[in-house]
């Protein structure tokens, strides 16, 4: 940046004096007349806004060293009149005096300015230099961490893709459920099921675990089989409607169909080991004990309006009636005439309540029955209501 950019623009100001620089470092006088020495080469280049820091610097040393003749401050200042075409009278002498000084003050504000610069830029160089070891000692690491993390994550995010996490569902003993899959079936749960599926499914299969009592309304994806696994009993199937029961304490699972195809099988399913199929209006009843499969006609809507709150009997025997009342109040109906074990039943109830079914069963079948007391468990829970029926006389 030049120098007269920086100082006073008055003419006045640039008043400069003609020296010469000898090489034992004293400045002395030149005869007038005589090419223009070092300095008043400087004072041109500082007259034009070219003279640099350094030329600044070696103007100042000059015109503060007392060690050089007073002669060059008035031979100076002819030097400044003859550049500058001013009068050359005794008047100028002081004023030249006043100038020098205003002009020194001037080259030391800028060459402390510079300075302060150059101080600043060095500053900044090593605040940036510091920062940059700093980064490398801080930044860096952080960065590697960083990338770890993310690495770290996108693998534990692959894993949880690939890891499968079994979501179960369980109805009280009395309570019945529905809820929708992932992939859009509809299930149905009676008293006392638990159902267990995958989230998400398999990309190949849709498969399901369940004990106690469902009703499946299978989302239809042919590409996609839907699998149950009840006990011994493996079903596949694709859009299909049927129920399934298969309560632990009883010996045999149920299978009844609605609509739809349904292949039974054992072992693995890609094994393919294709045990029967099934046609719909028909019950299939694997004996567990005994492994033997039967398949007969049978009446649906007897197997299915559970789901719908309604109870039908049709020609069940007594001891098929109270089982199904006990798990559907959450009761103990003890039997106590054998005799009444095959005594058959055929009724529908919707929204009765247990003293109302009962009152209904005496009518129509020669049994009497009574409510024994509930007693009181250790954790300060009580059993279960319990019925005693008997034959009346």
């Amino acid at each position: 940046m030049p120098f007269c950019n920086v100082l006073y623009t008055d003419w006045e100001y640039y008043k400069v004096y003609a020296i010469k620089f000898t090489i034992n470092g004293q400045y002395k006088m030149q005869a007038p007349g005589s090419e223009l020495t070092r300095i008043s080469y400087l004072f041109e280049k500082y007259l034009d806004g070219r003279c640099s820091i350094d030329e600044a610097r070696e103007m100042v040393s000059v015109l503060e060293d007392s060690g050089n003749d007073i002669s060059i401050i008035n031979e100076a200042s002819n030097r400044w009149h003859m550049l500058s075409n001013g009068p050359n009278d005794d008047s100028y002498t002081i004023e030249n005096q006043l100038i020098m000084n205003q002009i020194l003050d001037r080259l030391h504000h800028r060459i402390r300015l510079d300075e302060e610069e150059n101080v600043r830029k060095f500053s900044m160089t090593k605040v940036f230099t510091l920062f940059s070891k700093v980064a490398a000692v801080l930044i860096l690491p952080l960065l590697v961490y960083s990338i770890y993390l993310n690495s770290r994550n996108a693998k534990t995010n692959s894993s949880t893709a690939n890891h499968v996490v079994w979501q179960t569902v369980k109805t009280p003993a009395g309570m019945h459920t529905d809820f929708l899959l992932p992939d859009g079936t509809h299930v149905w749960l009676n008293s006392g099921s638990l159902f267990k599926y995958p989230v998400p499914f398999a990309t190949d299969m849709r498969q399901v675990e369940m004990t106690g009592e469902a009703f499946f309304e299978v989302a239809k994806y042919a590409a996609h089989p839907f699998l149950v696994t009840a006990g011994k009993m493996n079903i596949e199937v694709t859009g299909t409607r049927f129920n399934v029961t298969n309560y632990i304490d009883e010996p045999f699972t149920e299978l009844i169909l609605e609509s739809g195809s349904v292949r039974l099988f054992s072992g693995k399913y890609k094994e393919k080991l294709t045990i029967t199929n099934i046609n719909p209006g028909e019950l299939a009843i694997l004996h567990n004990n005994q492994n033997r499969l039967s398949v007969s006609k049978a009446d649906v809507t007897k197997y299915t309006a559970w789901k719908d709150g309604v109870l039908i009997f049709r020609d069940d025997k007594m001891e098929e009636v109270v089982r199904k009342l006990n798990r559907w109040f959450n009761v103990e109906i003890i039997l106590q005439s054998p005799e009444l074990k095959d005594y058959v039943y055929t009724a529908t109830y919707r929204d009765e309540t247990l003293p109302q079914i009962l009152e209904l069963l005496k009518i129509s079948a020669p049994i009497k029955y009574t409510f024994a007391d509930r007693e009181r468990l250790p954790d300060n829970s009580y059993t279960k209501r319990k019925i005693v029926i008997t034959r009346r006389k």
